[in-house]
């Protein structure tokens, strides 16, 4: 347990310095040193339902991968990474009325209301893609938002082809020697996020999303995810 707790912490931890580099790409950052271009534009809302696959990477060899799945209010993530040689792998759900923690290398699931402190590593890598999503909107609205979260100015750094769609590059400077780079599609959602801070890099590529795809409400059933593996309840830790 205590192996997994030291990689939740560690991996939470490189979650937040990719938040704070690339604040919210709907403009819920940093305060700006300046004032953004003014655009009549608002940024796309996503469906009640979408997936997508993310995989994440640093220089300091963390790796990691995760799925993830939302329905109206449930959601699922499905997380791994690899830690300096040890790897951990979970799967965390909420149903609509309980989240659950599904550990298969200990074969233990922890029931624990959604509310609680109990930390979702996944949701945390999904907020990057959900905050980013702007759908079919401008370069000039997408620019915007980066430039009302960047404290130290945002730009567009040219246009590039990732994991074959064609993408608009953006560079958020954040202060502090912080840089973020990310790459938006065509179709309005972030495809890659690069963040680099004293010789450090961290990497996110997403793939595989979909948006208004039919998932089946067993996804969410930790009855189908873990069939026959003890469940603690944890109330409302």
């Amino acid at each position: 347990m205590k192996r997994f707790a030291l990689s939740i912490m560690a991996i939470a931890l490189i979650a937040t310095l990719a938040l704070v580099a690339c604040g919210d790409g709907n403009g819920n950052g940093a305060q700006p040193t300046q004032q953004p271009t003014q655009v009549a534009e608002q940024p796309g809302e996503l469906p009640g339902s979408y997936k997508f696959s993310m995989e994440m990477s640093d220089s300091l060899g963390t790796t990691g991968e995760m799925m993830f799945w939302v329905k109206g209010d449930k959601w699922r993530t499905d997380w791994s990474a690899t830690q300096q040689g040890t790897e951990t792998e979970m799967v965390m759900l909420y149903d609509g009325e309980f989240a659950y923690m599904y550990m298969p290398e200990m074969n233990m699931v922890y029931k624990y209301a959604s509310e609680s402190a109990m930390s979702n590593p996944g949701a945390q890598y999904a907020e990057e893609w959900k905050d980013g999503y702007y759908g079919d909107v401008s370069e000039a609205t997408i620019l915007a938002g980066f430039q009302a979260g960047c404290m130290g100015g945002a730009s567009i750094a040219g246009h590039e082809t990732v994991a074959g769609q064609s993408c608009t590059k953006y560079t958020c400077n954040a202060g502090g020697g912080v840089v973020s780079h990310t790459w938006i599609t065509n179709s309005g959602w972030p495809i890659k996020i690069e963040v680099t801070s004293a010789g450090y890099t961290y990497t996110m590529q997403y793939s595989n999303i979909e948006l208004n795809p039919s998932i089946a409400d067993s996804v969410f059933d930790i009855n189908s995810v873990a069939p026959g593996v003890p469940i603690t309840d944890l109330g409302s830790m």
